[in-house]
């Protein structure tokens, strides 16, 4: 049966595809001597510099000085304090989350309770830009409410800096429930 196969030149056309495939997967022909660019390259050539994006920037005398009526440039930033506009934004949020949300909070019978109305926080703001804590005043502390608002206070994320740790004084508000929501 062999010989058939040979004899009747049904493999030739398998052994012409697999020895194509063959070729195809080694490359097609080896590179050539004066094929590389870097070859052509005479030694009297300097070699190609790569330089960065944007030329070194003026010295600060030779900079233009800026005009009242120019473009609004930011003031540097002090990195020994926090960035109160970034951390107020966070803050804010969270206020507006527990006066969403909190004045509903329920106790273990499943009836929000309260204490509702408005609650000066201590909030600890760690320089790592995390939260650390939030002192929730007595009223408040220990109760469905309080327990909500130390939750919305405890993970917020702000931008780090490189002073110590910083306490700052919030004022939320715990809505009841059963009252609309005065705007």
């Amino acid at each position: 049966m062999r010989s058939s196969l040979l004899s009747s030149g049904a493999l030739l056309p398998v052994c012409v595809v697999a020895t194509s495939l063959a070729l195809l997967a080694c490359g097609s022909k080896p590179k050539q001597v004066g094929e590389y660019p870097a070859e052509n390259a005479t030694k009297n050539e300097e070699p190609t510099k790569w330089e960065g994006a944007a030329p070194p920037p003026p010295p600060e005398d030779a900079k233009p000085k800026a005009s009242s009526g120019g473009v609004n440039e930011a003031a540097a930033r002090r990195t020994d304090v926090y960035d109160k506009e970034a951390t107020e934004v966070v803050v804010k949020r969270a206020a507006r989350q527990v006066k969403e949300n909190c004045g509903a909070a329920k106790d273990e019978n499943g009836k929000a309770t309260g204490p509702w109305g408005k609650a000066t926080l201590q909030i600890q703001l760690g320089k790592n830009g995390h939260s650390k804590g939030v002192t929730v005043p007595a009223p408040y502390q220990g109760k469905p409410t309080g327990n909500c608002v130390e939750k919305a206070f405890t993970n917020l994320t702000f931008p780090p800096w490189g002073g110590a740790d910083t306490e700052i004084t919030w004022e939320v508000e715990l809505v009841n429930p059963a009252e609309p929501a005065k705007k």
